[in-house]
């Protein structure tokens, strides 16, 4: 215990000085000859006593004192209840599961002599903590192991959570240490640094065998793509990831199954892997060409080995979409600059449309022209774009094979750009009778020289359509010429010296102050388009990037002669395509134009087929303009088709679309029969301060005997701090001495007539 001061503004000064004022002030007081000196003394008295109860408060007295009390302390007991615990135990002629049960009735009788001044919690644990087994002093054990997944640490954090306001001392941990949560909560580790940064101590007790190859021969397929996506008759690379355990320098064969919706299969390898260490992860590589679009279902599979304990797992599922008539476009840039980076952006959001890009830097063109004539022959693209690219680059030969690609039917785009059109030098080459727009015989940009403007208009350039037309079509006729106002103006564009006077050739787009923008034109049976600008990213950037795509996209369905607008297209978007049994399957669907634009008044309606062939319609709720829908619980493994039919506003049919889904027949349980004891002594080290330690079973009844018989020091140490005023009983007690004194004095004061 322990007396002190708190002197008001902390200063013992301050106090003095004040207390010196108060008394300087006593002298004050009724003449002599007013009242006796009895009186006086009365008086004088009274007014010593306020001011010593003033100076008391003013010092503001403490008193201190430290007290011991006894401190509520818990030992938890954590048994594992997943399923990895019906596999063998380190000795064979018994689960994990029964040699866990048995060492839990070995030690009940300790833990109820334990429970005298303790209190005991024993939960089993899987995927996270389950119904306690320690009831009324006796252990209420669970007949079997049944748990699907194990999450170690989320369980030990909730059983840390359960016991919170008291002390533990101590935490024991029984199962075979694999952790096989998909998404663990909490990590193992974190939860174990947990116990010991509060000086808790972890004691593990490990069941199965560790990792003996004899006992954990396996061969995995552990890594494989959902989904891929592809068009017809083009060819498709299948990369898989096959874990070997077990099975060193043996030839495995590994097969890529395709069954198509029809049932049909067909089979790609085998492919023989082998591994040179034990669980060694070998990559497998195999290609598929589809003949037909349609849905498919892939499997790779890995043959079954002697002696694997586990064999659901040498197989894994993917499922592939071929999509028809495809667009392939190449794109030829010179620098790459903003432009190129944003229309790629908008191109490759097309599922219908397969990019390619090669640029052509200044700094290498020691190597022009580049050969390319190989690889824009024989039809490989529907349509070109060619960007700020040089003609120096391409060459006579490559422009003379792009010219005779677009006479056959192909399509091409040239944008504007410092090395485009003129500037380029593109005048006197096989492509200026294939552009829409003549070009200045004087206009030249070189190499390493500025910039020449005169060739150039300065932006801003608003973008106006001239006329309607499918590439300039970004929203209904009324609407069409605002939305094009409401696009950023283009930073600057090439300056023309016409149009080419040809029959099909129409100017499209200019600026209001008629700058031409956007011509469009015909040569041979190909189409051809000419842009003066390179700055349509900022539309991108404004925050307008579907309109964006939408202007690109319609460029290349006008290149290629796609700009069928009839045509719908009728969709379905599962993000996920494997499953574990009970989990939700979320997707959304929808009706839409060739163009991308929702159909207004559409109505979707879906079906789903499971593995035994029943058919259960699903609900659909609107997602903005599109729709959503969900299979809430995947009940049962296996292949799931989804069938989402659209019709219009007048119930006419707009299409269907199917997608395939897997509910996986897994058991992560047995995926990997080792059990890991190695693991289970790592998190005891990460309490090793505070006592932790790994066990065997045979030494856990030893372990509660040694808490029984040093029993850690269960109390705490408080503390009780008094100051005078702070606890209302006590300002209301000074308070009312110091009025009291001072009503008294005034009281006599009066009586004896000084007031």
């Amino acid at each position: 215990m322990n007396w002190s001061c708190q002197p008001i503004l902390d200063s013992y000064l301050a106090v003095a000085v004040l207390a010196a004022g108060m008394l300087l002030a006593l002298t004050v007081g009724p003449g002599r000859q007013r009242v006796s000196g009895a009186r006086r003394r009365v008086l004088l008295g009274l007014r010593l006593l306020v001011v010593g109860v003033v100076i008391l408060l003013m010092l503001r007295p403490t008193y201190t004192s430290t007290q011991s009390r006894p401190q509520s302390a818990a030992l938890v007991v954590l048994l594992d209840q997943s399923r990895s615990m019906q596999l063998p135990d380190a000795a064979g002629d018994k689960s994990r599961w029964e040699a866990q049960l048995a060492t839990l009735r070995q030690i009940e009788r300790l833990l109820r002599e334990l429970s005298k001044d303790l209190d005991i919690q024993v939960h089993a644990y899987d995927a996270g903590l389950r119904a306690t087994v320690w009831q009324d002093g006796r252990l209420a054990l669970p007949a079997q192991a049944d748990g699907q997944q194990t999450d170690i640490g989320t369980s030990l954090h909730r059983a840390l959570e359960q016991e919170l306001g008291q002390r533990l001392v101590g935490v024991i941990v029984l199962g075979d240490g694999t952790q096989t949560a998909f998404e663990p909560e909490i990590d193992l580790y974190d939860a174990a640094r947990e116990l010991g940064n509060r000086g808790y101590p972890l004691y593990t007790v490990s069941y199965g065998p560790a990792g003996d190859a004899a006992q954990s021969r396996d061969v995995a397929v552990e890594n494989l793509p959902e989904q891929y996506q592809v068009f017809v008759k083009n060819e498709l690379a299948v990369r898989g990831l096959v874990r070997v355990r077990g099975y060193v320098n043996k030839q495995i064969p590994v097969t890529l199954i395709i069954e198509d919706d029809q049932g049909r299969q067909q089979r790609v390898g085998p492919l023989d892997i082998q591994a040179s260490e034990d669980n060694q992860q070998l990559d497998v590589n195999l290609t598929f060409t589809p003949q037909e679009p349609g849905q498919y279902r892939l499997t790779l599979e890995a043959a079954e080995q002697p002696g694997e304990l586990v064999t659901k797992n040498n197989r894994l599922s993917a499922f592939l979409t071929v999509l028809e008539g495809g667009l392939r476009v190449l794109f030829l840039e010179g620098e790459p600059r903003q432009e190129q980076k944003f229309i790629r952006w908008a191109l490759e959001a097309s599922p219908d449309i397969d990019l390619d890009f090669q640029w052509f830097p200044s700094r290498l063109r020691s190597t022009w022209p580049i050969a390319i004539q190989e690889t824009i022959a024989g039809g490989n693209y529907d349509a070109y774009i060619l960007g700020d690219c040089d003609s120096l680059a391409l060459g006579e030969a490559g422009l003379q094979q792009l010219a005779d690609e677009v006479e056959r039917g192909k399509g091409l785009m040239a944008l504007g750009g410092y090395h485009s059109f003129d500037p380029g030098g593109y005048r006197n080459t096989p492509l200026s009778a294939v552009l829409p727009v003549e070009m200045d015989r004087l206009a030249r940009q070189d190499f390493g020289r500025p910039d020449a403007q005169r060739w150039h208009v300065p932006g801003p350039l608003v973008m106006l359509p001239t006329r309607s037309h499918p590439v300039t079509t970004l929203g209904p006729a009324a609407d069409n010429e605002q939305i094009w106002r409401s696009l950023r103006p283009l930073q600057g564009a090439n300056r023309w010296a016409g149009l080419r006077e040809a029959p099909g050739v129409q100017l499209l787009a200019e600026s209001p102050e008629q700058v031409p923008l956007l011509v469009g034109g015909e040569y041979g049976a190909g189409r051809v388009l000419a842009f003066a600008g390179d700055s349509t990213w900022q539309w991108w950037r404004q925050g307008l990037s579907a309109l964006h795509r939408r202007f690109w996209r319609q460029v290349i369905l006008w290149l290629a002669r796609r700009d069928d607008l009839t045509r719908n297209d009728v969709w379905i978007d599962l993000p996920q395509r494997r499953f574990s049994v009970g989990a939700r399957v979320a997707f959304s669907a929808g009706a839409h134009t060739a163009l991308g634009d929702v159909i207004p008044g559409a109505e979707l309606s879906a079906l789903l087929q499971d593995p035994a062939g029943g058919r259960t319609p699903l609900p659909l709720g609107r997602q903005g303009a599109d729709f959503a829908g969900a299979l809430e619980r995947a009940a049962a493994p296996g292949s799931y088709q989804l069938r989402v039919t659209a019709v219009d506003a007048a119930g006419q049919p707009l299409g269907e679309a199917t997608a395939q889904f897997e509910v996986l027949d897994e058991d992560v349980e047995f995926a990997n029969p080792a059990a890991d004891p190695d693991q289970m002594a790592r998190l005891a080290s990460l309490t090793r301060e505070s006592g932790g330690r790994a066990v065997a079973p045979e030494q856990l009844p030893a372990l509660l005997e040694e808490i029984q018989q040093n029993p850690p020091k269960l109390v705490e140490e408080v503390l009780t701090r008094w100051q005078l005023g702070d606890t209302p009983l006590d300002a209301w007690s000074a308070l009312g001495c110091l009025v009291g004194l001072l009503t008294l004095e005034w009281f006599l004061r009066k009586r004896w007539g000084l007031v």
